[in-house]
């Protein structure tokens, strides 16, 4: 299944855009001015966190990772995933804010062994405790051999995770499938993958490389 989502706003949005754009025109239609241009100016507020552009690659490779979410880095380094794989692996944490683009692209063409979506709070995405009490989506997947685990936690300013398909079993880099309008990524990477950014660099979704994937015969 392809998970594709073209439309230059997202529809999520759609509704609150619609209310601000009519509060504008009711107001007005009541000469209250001030409140006609608050209102308009909240409607193109939503319009640019909604907002869907097309995206290409600064690069490309076929073992390359992609950053799955606009945001800035805040951590990278070895970590023991002890939910799913059990084992050390590398972990790439991207926090997202309100005003980043909330559209959730595929970092690589990969194939979904599990989706796990859970509902919960809305702490600080940044917290201890959000990884298990947020409303989060997490992605066990694979590259080829390689095994990667995605952890997609909410945070305080959303209000929940949009899905744009479901059951799908492969998908493609680039193709959009989540929407989070605040909130943390959690990238779970064998332990030799090569990060290529640094810490509190600023990335952009379907655009900037995290690293590579060390290819199968490299490793040995």
């Amino acid at each position: 299944m392809i998970c594709r989502k073209t439309e230059l706003i997202a529809k999520e949005g759609w509704r609150y855009i619609l209310a601000f754009v009519l509060l504008a025109l009711f107001s007005l239609a009541f000469d209250l001015e001030l409140f006609s241009f608050l209102f308009f100016i909240l409607a193109v507020l939503f319009a640019y966190i909604f907002r869907n552009p097309e995206r290409v690659p600064y690069e490309f490779d076929e073992m390359s990772l992609l950053s799955p979410i606009d945001g800035k880095v805040t951590y990278i380094g070895k970590v023991y995933e002890g939910d799913i794989y059990k084992k050390d692996m590398l972990l790439i944490s991207i926090k997202s804010s309100v005003l980043d683009l909330s559209i959730y692209r595929n970092p690589a063409d990969l194939t979904i062994k599990k989706t796990i979506p859970t509902h919960g709070l809305f702490l600080d995405s940044r917290s201890s405790k959000a990884k298990y009490l947020n409303e989060r989506v997490e992605i066990i997947a694979k590259k080829d051999d390689i095994d990667l685990f995605i952890r997609v936690i909410a945070g305080r300013y959303a209000k929940k995770i949009y899905a744009f398909c479901s059951d799908f079993k492969k998908v493609r880099l680039g193709d959009r499938s989540l929407l989070v309008t605040d909130g943390t990524i959690d990238i779970y990477l064998p332990v030799e993958f090569r990060a290529k950014v640094a810490l509190q660099e600023r990335v952009r979704s379907g655009e900037s490389v995290l690293g590579y994937f060390l290819k199968t015969d490299a490793k040995k």
